[in-house]
């Protein structure tokens, strides 16, 4: 106990001192929260965009479609397996697609496209397409019409407008030529050209009309509660549409179907963690830089309490304990800031001067992230520093002679 409230009283004796080197934890604590925070919310961020514009948390297809994906690997949308897909709690939207290739015309400009038939409402649900619209309007829901939405550089290739007439040709499941016409309704922004080039959006029932391929479809995407929990939800999924008896189709996390986009995304978080690793090391020679002063500038005081006839094991044990306290108190402080720091960045985030495109993705502004790891490991940093900091001088003031600790320092 009396070593607990020696350590105290040396805190106390010298204010301003200690106010310094708990300053500087403080801060230390602080921007490692923020800095830490940011990045995964950053990446965090990056995901949930991708997942939501396109691919969704978890995605179910024939068997054999992401081995080698073809118009006849397909599988049957009906309420069977809709119910097995929505018996799991954490599913909140799904979205059935349906996919080919065509040649789409307008005048004499032609392109390859590819054609994605969608159901409208539950698409909008899923990607909010609805609200991407630069011209014109969104697909009808319900009715069995021959218009389209197309992308905004599928627009300028073909230099199509709202209202213009679109030719598409392709091949039909029955080995029939699929040709028809249809209207261009609605133009896409530019920002879903690298996420979705060169698409013609179709309703889904037309698109399978077109196709041949009545209440086929070839993918569907769902929305879960959480993007992090995609393998679980997958699995449940599975299991669920196991138990329904349906056992010509499997569902996949977004890591699984993107894994091009998952490889980017991992190799991106190694580099975060080096970077923090640096920040770490630079906030952990900051803060040892300010114990080793603080102890070494009182050395003449260890040297009189030594020739007073006070233990080194005492005198060693001390210095310990004082920084170790004065790390602990730093760190309180440290996450009181860093927390209110971190929230504010979570509510409000930090907006970019000009939009980023990250894998297709348009990044305008960053958000940080509530993450145990933003607040422990600025605490491991602080107390394990500011201790170890404190090993080398209190060593050498406890083993030290007295007079030459009072003649040198």
């Amino acid at each position: 106990m009396i070593l607990f409230k020696m350590a105290l009283r040396n805190l106390l004796k010298q204010k301003r001192r200690s106010l310094f080197t708990a300053l500087s934890m403080v801060i230390g604590y602080t921007l490692m929260c923020v800095i830490i925070g940011l990045m995964d919310g950053g990446f965090g961020n990056i995901v949930k965009s991708f997942t939501q514009a396109k691919t969704g948390h978890v995605q179910i297809h024939h068997r054999e479609y992401l081995d080698k994906p073809g118009l006849f690997k397909n599988y049957e949308w009906n309420k069977k397996l809709e119910d097995a897909v929505f018996s799991v709690p954490s599913v909140k939207n799904v979205s059935p697609r349906l996919f080919s290739g065509a040649l789409a015309f307008i005048d004499k400009k032609t392109t390859a496209v590819q054609l994605k038939g969608i159901v409208p409402d539950l698409e909008a649900g899923l990607t909010a397409l609805d609200k991407k619209i630069e011209k014109g309007i969104y697909l009808s829901n319900g009715e069995k019409i021959n218009e389209a939405v197309i992308t905004n550089s599928l627009a300028e290739i073909l230099k199509a407008e709202v209202g213009s007439e679109l030719i598409l040709i392709s091949q039909g499941a029955d080995g029939s030529i699929a040709n028809d016409r249809f209207t261009v309704c609605g133009i896409l922004v530019k920002d879903l050209d690298s996420l979705e080039n060169n698409t013609v959006f179709l309703p889904l029932d037309t698109a399978q009309e077109y196709l041949t391929l009545i209440g086929r479809i070839h993918e569907t995407a769902v929305i879960t509660d959480d993007y992090r929990d995609s393998f679980k939800s997958s699995l449940k999924i599975s299991r669920a549409i196991f138990s329904a008896g349906i056992k010509d189709v499997s569902s996949e996390p977004w890591e699984v179907v993107e894994q091009s986009f998952y490889a980017g995304v991992v190799a991106k978080k190694e580099g975060n963690s080096i970077n923090i690793m640096v920040i770490m090391l630079i906030v952990g020679i900051a803060v040892l830089n300010t114990v080793l002063m603080s102890i070494l500038e009182r050395m003449r005081e260890y040297g009189v309490m030594k020739a007073m006839g006070t233990s080194p094991w005492f005198i060693f044990n001390s210095i310990i304990i004082e920084i170790a306290m004065l790390s602990l108190f730093s760190s309180v402080l440290g996450f009181i800031f860093g927390y209110a720091a971190t929230y504010y960045l979570h509510v409000h985030g930090i907006v970019y001067p000009e939009p980023v495109s990250i894998g297709g993705i348009v990044v305008r502004s960053v958000t940080s992230e509530f993450a145990v790891k933003s607040f422990v490991l600025p605490l491991v940093t602080v107390v394990l520093t500011g201790i170890a900091a404190a090993v080398f001088p209190a060593y050498i003031a406890a083993s030290n002679d007295p007079v030459k600790s009072m003649r040198s320092y």
